[in-house]
């Protein structure tokens, strides 16, 4: 290739897949892009993409040369976070991905204490399920994911910032909700209401129930956490999730929480990063904000407070 510039055309081409997307991702035409990969292909004497309709693949001789444009960006990306960081926190960005729970209650605060801190840096979010964030920060696309499992990938550095506690809810009317504590047993005759697959909170949920020997059979799912909280709410079922999330319907009297007894109800949460990234001076000081104002989410009840989980 004679440049950078056509080594980050087909990289773009080759992480989207698609001529259109990369154009817009590069401000280029469609036809500027089609014409730089044929002088690459020319150059390089093989395919790189089977055309496939509207539709793109790569060839293997593509694959070899993503593979080697995704660490050559990688390193391009480092050395533009290093200069970056000589200008201080005047600038810069912070690109986050958090799990849908976390990302929209937990990280929220976090973020306007941090852009109260400094409002020149670029802050972008991405909300999705853990295993895909896991997935975007090796890929290199984010700098921190917050999520609610510990990944067992060796290239993810992985640390614990928030011990959270997971209550089952139920409506006020619910036989439940003068209980002090519900064993994991009494799930069994009960409609049992979950967010959907994928979200790192039923995963546990679901592995620590089975290691009981309790495999839930009337399951609704419903999507998301509100679709959760609504679905108890209006007595369709019951459901575990993290005190926290629950936190504001429990203070207005929609929900009831009340602890569970007979299995490991703390659940932890993580951030991670790539081992071999280099962490700009915004990324360093935001999980500084992360781990002192959140170790742990898990108070104390006071006992005429109504915001109380049911002892």
């Amino acid at each position: 290739m004679k440049n950078l510039d056509q080594l980050r055309i087909f990289h773009a081409a080759a992480q989207s897949r698609s001529f259109t997307r990369a154009a817009q991702a590069v401000h280029l035409t469609q036809p500027g892009i089609s014409k730089h990969i044929r002088q690459i292909e020319e150059e390089i004497g093989l395919p790189l993409f089977d055309r496939l309709g509207k539709k793109v693949a790569l060839t293997q001789a593509g694959e070899v040369l993503f593979q080697a444009s995704q660490e050559i960006m990688a390193s391009i990306a480092t050395a533009e976070l290093r200069i970056e960081e000589l200008k201080g926190m005047h600038g810069g960005k912070l690109v986050l991905g958090a799990s849908f729970a976390l990302g929209n209650y937990v990280l929220p605060g976090f973020l306007a204490e941090f852009r109260k801190l400094y409002p020149l840096v670029e802050l972008t979010l991405e909300i999705s399920l853990s295993e895909k964030i896991a997935a975007r920060i090796l890929a290199n696309e984010l700098d921190v994911g917050l999520v609610s499992y510990r990944s067992p990938d060796q290239r993810l550095s992985v640390t614990k910032f928030m011990t959270d506690e997971l209550i089952v809810i139920v409506p006020p009317g619910h036989p439940w909700a003068k209980k002090s504590r519900v064993k994991p047993q009494d799930l069994m005759g009960e409609t049992f209401i979950v967010p959907a697959k994928g979200a790192a909170t039923r995963g546990v949920i679901e592995e620590r129930l089975k290691n009981l020997g309790i495999v839930l059979t009337n399951v609704l799912d419903f999507g998301n956490i509100d679709g959760v909280k609504r679905a108890v709410e209006v007595g369709l079922g019951v459901a575990i999730q993290s005190k926290s999330m629950m936190q504001r319907e429990i203070e207005a009297g929609i929900l009831v929480g009340v602890r569970l007894t007979g299995m490991d109800a703390m659940l932890d949460s993580f951030y991670i990063c790539r081992k071999d990234k280099h962490l700009s001076t915004a990324t360093k000081a935001f999980l500084t904000l992360l781990q002192n104002g959140s170790q742990s989410v898990v108070h104390e009840d006071h006992p005429h407070s109504s915001a109380s989980v049911q002892r």
